[in-house]
């Protein structure tokens, strides 16, 4: 299941990485799900790439990105559901790879692989490493996911079955979705994993800082989806947690509050280095608030508008 919006200079790409090892329509569904997309024309991509062996959805208007993944979920037929962003794609041996997997588990409630991030042009930026696992299964999966989303969607393959009893992906969250479904897949079951790179992952390095960082409602949605998860653990693993439960999501309120000041966006700046104060208080956290806050009174209070201009100008952003 494919969903896509405004991304179909992307979608030959990955429509050619499926259909290149397509076991043929009796066992495999083909579907893109576009979210009436405005800025280009993916069924014109299905048409020629697909052939007539790829159906195209439209929604007869535009839903969000979460909403559209639950449509993939519901218009899905099979056994096992891959949701491949209309941007990112699969290398060779993707869907034999996961079914030898799922031979030797069968039980299996959520099956993964380690990711390749690429950027616009294919050029590769990191290769993730396998997850700690035992004959394939992931060590402590909910423990580790509770706090830190350590899956791109591409990778990850999830039983019908498993949407069916524990539900989709969560409306609240324009995020974080992802990460609470996976976290929730696991922790039904059991969490399985590839030890090689067979999906890639488009990260867009020119992109503009999406609405939620520049407000900083991303670190708040991380910091919900983790009291979530948490929430959800048995309270002994709960206990061994919670002390650093925060410490992954105060580095990337860290990490924003760097780049916003590099692009002198001083007030975003300074509600990162806020949560990072927030969620991992330290003196070298308060130096770095107290920083930001210098600079935004300095630089920035009068200048808000013209700081969002310069948002056209960096900050990487995940697809």
């Amino acid at each position: 299941m494919i969903p896509t919006y405004n991304c179909a200079n992307y979608l030959a790409q990955t429509l050619e990485s499926v259909l290149s090892q397509d076991p043929g329509p009796e066992h495999m569904q083909i579907e893109i799900v576009d979210d009436c997309s405005t800025k280009d024309d993916p069924e014109a991509v299905v048409r020629e790439i697909g052939k007539g062996r790829v159906s195209f959805y439209r929604q007869p208007q535009n839903v969000g990105a979460i909403r559209n993944f639950n449509t993939c979920v519901q218009r899905s037929v099979g056994q096992f559901v891959h949701i491949l962003h209309g941007d990112d794609f699969v290398a060779p041996g993707f869907y034999s790879s996961y079914a030898e997997v799922l031979q030797l588990h069968p039980d299996a409630t959520l099956i993964i692989s380690p990711s390749i991030s690429i950027d616009e042009n294919n050029r590769h930026i990191h290769i993730e490493s396998p997850l700690a696992n035992k004959n394939g299964v992931i060590i402590d999966f909910p423990k580790i996911q509770a706090v830190k989303n350590t899956i791109h969607t591409p990778t990850a393959v999830v039983p019908r079955r498993v949407y069916e009893e524990i539900g989709g992906y969560y409306l609240p969250l324009s995020h974080t979705a992802d990460w609470e479904m996976f976290f929730r897949a696991g922790l039904y079951g059991k969490a399985v994993t590839l030890d090689r790179q067979v999906a890639y992952y488009r990260v867009h390095s020119g992109s503009d800082t999406s609405r939620l960082a520049l407000t900083g409602k991303n670190i708040w949605e991380a910091k919900y989806t983790v009291d979530m998860c948490i929430y959800q653990l048995p309270e002994k693993v709960r206990a061994e947690i919670f002390k650093n439960k925060y410490s992954h999501i105060a580095g990337l309120a860290h990490y924003f509050y760097s780049e916003l000041a590099k692009k002198e966006i001083w007030k975003s700046s300074l509600i990162h280095a806020g949560w990072n104060l927030k969620l991992s208080p330290s003196k070298n956290a308060l130096k770095v608030y107290l920083t930001a806050a210098a600079r935004y009174i300095l630089y920035g209070t009068f200048n808000f508008d013209k700081q969002l201009l310069k948002l056209k100008k960096d900050i990487p952003t995940a697809s």
